[in-house]
């Protein structure tokens, strides 16, 4: 298991927290990352500047995952999906070849063309333009879909302490049986599982389930943040983690909890309410 930089605030605010990566920060944070072997970036050409910005990073070989959105009525041509990459890899410094590219929204598969755009991208892999085709997703009910079709060769899924879908699921298991890179996202859930943020507007219920990991955490004398970490790593099916930070101390944090070792977290936090642990539905509080 290794760790893979998510730049979704390096070019907006993101997250409960609102936190947009400083500019100020960003030679600090490439000089951080030259003393550790961290070389995989999770971006998307949606995160406004954060193709830019990895790029001003100048790191050595870099690996770029980016996520693509796509009308598949306009995506007859295949110059629409060649234009996208070739905008990336401008974006990217110009970077040899893009490590990844996913599709952002699996209904756009299920579209007209849906398919031919898949042979598009197989086009650009064979000509070793991108390295890896695959698919960021939220629920495992959309592998169930895509999977009678295609078979990706990079799955991203939401897994933590409250989200275990992919691993009830069993998928988990078969996406290592068939060779499937899986990158686990959303270990913090926006954040909302290291502190406590009264701006999202949850029922009692729900901040019942939150509050039972709290209370664990500091019974056990644990930090969230840490419990966090630890609880990913008990997966040995999980290829990279990708995690998200609002600042240079917080990310090397995050990297010595990932050194540090083992800490047993139970997973019997988890839940299947949507309205927690999926973030395009909590109600945000409006200041």
């Amino acid at each position: 298991m290794k760790i893979a930089l998510g730049a979704a605030n390096f070019g907006q605010k993101y997250g409960i927290n609102n936190k947009k990566i400083k500019v100020s920060e960003i030679k600090y944070i490439k000089n951080y990352l030259s003393s550790t072997k961290i070389k995989i970036f999770d971006t998307s050409e949606q995160y406004k500047n954060s193709e830019k910005i990895i790029g001003k990073l100048n790191i050595k070989n870099p690996k770029v995952i980016t996520k693509i959105k796509f009308n598949s009525e306009k995506s007859k041509n295949f110059n629409v999906i060649e234009n996208k990459i070739s905008n990336s890899i401008t974006n990217l410094n110009n970077i040899q070849q893009i490590y990844g590219v996913l599709i952002h929204d699996y209904k756009d598969l299920l579209r007209r063309n849906g398919k031919k755009v898949l042979y598009h991208l197989e086009n650009l892999k064979k000509k070793k333009i991108i390295k890896y085709i695959g698919i960021s997703i939220y629920s495992p009910k959309e592998l169930d879909i895509i999977w009678k079709f295609w078979k990706p060769d990079i799955v991203q899924a939401p897994l933590n302490i409250l989200d275990q879908r992919i691993v009830d699921s069993g998928w988990l298991r078969i996406l290592k049986e068939n060779k499937v890179l899986f990158y686990s996202r959303s270990i913090f859930l926006q954040g909302l599982l290291i502190q406590k943020n009264e701006n999202i507007i949850l029922n009692k219920n729900i901040k019942k389930n939150i509050n039972k990991f709290y209370d664990w955490c500091n019974n056990s004398k644990i930090t969230p943040l840490e419990a966090c970490v630890q609880f990913i790593k008990q997966f040995n099916n999980v290829n990279y983690v990708i995690v998200g930070f609002d600042n240079l101390n917080q990310l090397k944090t995050i990297v010595k909890l990932f050194k540090k070792k083992k800490i047993f977290v139970p997973k019997k936090f988890k839940t299947k309410n949507l309205n927690l642990i999926d973030p395009r539905k909590w109600k945000i509080k409006k200041k």
